[in-house]
C-alpha cells in the first residue's frame, strides 16, 4: 500500500508541479478539469444521478465560479483573452436562487438535501479550486508562493503519518479520522516551517522570512482542517476514500483536501505578508 502511495505521489506530483511550472493556460485548464472531477465524487457520495438536473447545473455553476468570477474578467481571461467575468457575489446569488428552485422545477425528484448537498458542493469547490488558482497567478512570485504552500501541507502530511504511526497517542479526531494522532498533527506543523527555510536559503525570497514561515505554518493547520473536513463528508455517507482515481490515495477530493483549504487561505493571506 505504502509503495502504491508513493508511486502515484511520484508521478502525480511530478506532473503537477510540471503544470504548475508552466502555469497560465495551463494551469487553469488543468484545474478546471480537475474541480470537475472532484464535484462528480463529491455528488457519487451523496447518490445524487449523474445526468440529474441538479448534478448537469451543478457542474455548469461550478465551472462558472471557477472560470468567470474574479478579479480582471475571471480566470478564463488565460485561456481567452477579453473573456468578461462576474463579481463572485453576483455569482453566488444566481447559483443560490437557481438551486432554491430546482426542487420546484423537478416536482421534488431530487430531495431538498440532494440539492442542497449539490449545491454546497459547488460553493466549495468552485471558490476554493478558483483561489488555488489564482495563488499561482497572483504575480511575478505566483510560482514560489504555490511552490512553497504545497511543499508545507505535504511535509505536513508526510510528517504527521510516519510520526503518528510510530508515535501515537491520543487521537486528534477520532470520530472524524480514526488514525489521526495529536502528535502527527504537531509533527506536521512543527516540520512545515522548512520549506521556507530552504526557499529562503536558496534566495527564493517571495516574502521575508518570517511572512514565508507564517505562510507555511497557516498552510500546514488550514491544510489539516481541509483534509478532516472531507473526512466528515465521507464519514456521513459511510464512504473511505471519495474515489478510486488515484491508486493508494482515493479520489481527486481524497487529494486535494487538503490543499484547497490551505490554498484558498494562503491565497486571501497574501495581502497581509511582508
Amino acid at each position: 500500500m505504502l509503495r502504491q502511495r508513493v508511486i502515484t505521489a511520484v508521478i502525480g506530483g511530478g506532473g503537477f508541479f510540471a503544470i504548475l511550472y508552466l502555469g497560465g493556460p495551463w494551469i487553469v485548464v488543468f484545474i478546471g478539469i480537475v474541480a470537475a472531477l472532484a464535484f462528480g465524487e463529491w455528488i457519487h457520495l451523496k447518490g445524487v444521478p449523474l445526468w440529474s438536473l441538479p448534478a448537469v447545473l451543478g457542474f455548469a455553476a461550478l465551472e462558472g465560479i471557477f472560470f468567470l468570477t474574479g478579479s480582471e474578467g475571471g480566470l478564463l481571461q488565460w485561456v481567452w483573452p477579453g473573456s468578461v467575468g462576474f463579481d463572485l457575489d453576483e455569482a453566488v446569488w444566481v447559483v443560490v436562487v437557481l438551486f432554491v428552485l430546482i426542487p420546484v422545477l423537478i416536482r421534488n425528484e431530487q430531495t431538498v438535501l440532494d440539492t442542497a448537498f449539490t449545491l454546497l458542493g459547488v460553493l466549495y469547490l468552485g471558490i476554493l479550486f478558483r483561489d488555488f488558482t489564482w495563488l499561482r497567478l497572483s504575480g511575478e512570485h505566483g510560482l514560489a508562493v504555490c511552490t512553497l504552500v504545497l511543499l508545507s501541507v505535504w511535509a505536513t502530511d508526510s510528517a504527521a503519518y510516519f510520526v503518528g504511526r510510530r508515535v501515537r497517542g491520543p487521537k486528534l479526531a477520532p470520530v472524524l479520522s480514526p488514525n489521526k494522532t495529536l502528535s502527527g498533527s504537531a509533527a506536521g506543523i512543527l516540520i512545515s516551517p522548512v520549506p521556507a527555510l530552504v526557499f529562503f536559503a536558496v534566495d527564493i525570497r517571495p516574502y521575508s522570512l518570517p511572512g514565508m514561515v507564517i505562510l507555511g505554518m497557516v498552510a500546514s493547520f488550514a491544510g489539516q482542517v481541509g483534509d478532516l473536513a472531507e473526512s466528515a463528508v465521507k464519514r456521513a455517507f459511510g464512504a473511505k476514500d471519495s474515489g478510486n482515481l488515484l491508486p493508494g490515495h482515493g479520489g481527486v477530493l481524497d487529494r486535494f483536501d487538503s490543499l484547497l483549504l490551505a490554498g484558498s487561505v494562503a491565497y486571501h493571506l497574501l495581502g497581509y505578508l511582508r
